[in-house]
C-alpha cells in the first residue's frame, strides 16, 4: 500500500525540480530551490576561505554553486521519475526475463531514459507507463536544454564581470585614481567614468537583475576583482558629483543608478551574509591626493553633508567588497599600479 503511493512524492520532486528549472532560468534568475542549494554552499565556503586566511578560495564559487544547482536539479528529477515508475509493481519489466525491475534496475531505467540514450534493456509493458516513459525523456530533453541555458549566460556575465573590472583596475585602482588619472590621462577626462561606462553598466545591472547569485561569484586575481573594483568606481562618483564644485559630466547620474541597482541586488542576493550586519558606512575619504593632483575642491563640511544623503550606498558598497575579503582602504586609495599588483 506505501509502494503504491510513492508517486506522489515522486510527481512532487520533478515538478519541484522543474519549476526551480523555469524560475532560475527564464524568470528571476534564482529558484526557491537553487537559492537553498546556493545558501549553504557559499557559506561552508565562506568559512573555509575565512578560517584559512585564503581568500582564493573564494574564487570557487562560481564552479561549486554552478555544480550544485546542476546536481540537485539531475538527482531531483532521476529520483523523481525512479519513486513514479517504482510505485507499481510491473511498471518496469526486464526486456528478456519479463520480471519485474527491482529498484536499482528502475533507477538504471529512469537514468538512460533522462539522458534520452533508450538502451531497451528495461521496458514498460503497459501503455500508459509507454507513455510516462516518453513523459520522462522529454523531462530529461528539458533538463538537458535548460542546464545549458543555465551555464551559457553565466559564463558571459562572468566575461562582462571581468570587462569592467580589468577596465577600472587599469583605469585606476582605487576611487580617486580613477578620477585623478581620468582627468590627467583621458581623452574624455571624467566622462570616461560616466557617459564611457554606462553601456557596459547597464548590461552588467539587467544581467545581476536577471542571475542575482551572480553576485556570490569571485575572482582569484585583483584585477578581475569586480567586488573591488564597483565599490572603488561607486565611491569615484560620489566623489565626483559631491566634492568637485562645478557642472557634473554628461552621464553620471545614470550611472551612479547603475552602480545603486547594482548594490541593491548584492543587498538582496547577500540578505543574511555577515558582511552586511558587519559593514559601517564608511569614513569620509581623504581628499589630499585631489588637491594634490591640482583638482578644485567643494568645502569638506559640504562635502560631508553630501555623503551623509547616500550613506545607505556607501554601506551596501562597504559590504560588497568584505565579502570579497576586501578591505575598504583598498576601495578608496590611491594607488599606484605597483602597489595594486602587490
Amino acid at each position: 500500500m506505501l509502494r503504491s503511493l510513492l508517486w506522489l512524492p515522486g510527481a512532487l520532486m520533478v515538478v519541484a525540480a522543474l519549476l526551480d528549472l523555469i524560475v532560475t532560468c527564464i524568470q528571476t534568475g534564482e529558484g526557491r530551490l537553487s537559492h537553498r542549494i546556493h545558501r549553504p554552499l557559499y557559506s561552508a565556503l565562506r568559512a573555509a576561505a575565512h578560517l584559512t586566511g585564503r581568500r582564493a578560495l573564494l574564487s570557487w564559487a562560481a564552479p561549486l554553486l554552478i555544480t550544485g544547482t546542476l546536481t540537485a536539479w539531475t538527482l531531483l528529477t532521476w529520483l523523481g521519475w525512479t519513486l513514479i515508475f517504482w510505485s507499481q509493481p510491473g511498471a518496469l519489466v526486464g526486456a528478456e526475463s519479463g520480471q519485474p525491475a527491482t529498484f536499482v534496475a528502475s533507477f538504471y531505467f529512469v537514468g538512460y531514459t533522462l539522458s534520452t540514450l533508450g538502451l531497451g534493456e528495461i521496458v514498460a509493458p503497459e501503455p500508459f507507463w509507454r507513455v510516462m516513459t516518453d513523459v520522462a525523456a522529454i523531462n530529461g530533453f528539458f533538463l538537458l536544454t535548460f542546464a545549458i541555458t543555465f551555464v551559457v549566460p553565466v559564463a558571459q556575465a562572468r566575461g562582462e564581470r571581468r570587462e569592467l573590472a580589468l577596465l577600472l583596475h587599469r583605469a585606476g585602482p582605487g576611487a580617486q585614481a580613477l578620477i585623478v588619472n581620468a582627468v590627467h590621462d583621458h581623452d574624455h577626462g571624467l566622462r570616461s567614468l560616466t557617459a564611457d561606462l554606462q553601456p557596459l553598466l547597464n548590461r552588467l545591472d539587467a544581467t545581476h537583475l536577471n542571475s542575482p547569485y551572480l553576485h556570490r561569484f569571485h575572482d582569484h586575481d585583483r584585477q578581475d576583482a569586480l567586488d573591488l573594483h564597483l565599490p572603488a568606481l561607486g565611491e569615484a562618483l560620489l566623489i565626483i558629483q559631491g566634492a568637485l564644485p562645478g557642472q557634473n559630466p554628461p552621464g553620471l547620474r545614470r550611472a551612479l543608478a547603475s552602480v545603486d541597482s547594482l548594490s541593491r541586488t548584492f543587498e538582496r542576493t547577500q540578505a543574511r551574509h555577515p558582511a552586511l550586519r558587519d559593514a559601517a558606512v564608511p569614513p569620509p575619504p581623504d581628499l589630499i591626493p585631489l588637491r594634490e593632483a591640482g583638482l578644485a575642491l567643494s568645502p569638506d563640511e559640504d562635502f560631508r553633508e553630501f555623503l551623509h544623503t547616500h550613506a545607505a550606498l556607501r554601506s551596501r558598497l562597504h559590504a560588497m567588497a568584505l565579502t570579497g575579503e576586501w578591505r575598504w582602504d583598498q576601495v578608496a586609495a590611491h594607488q599606484g599600479a605597483d602597489a595594486a599588483d602587490s
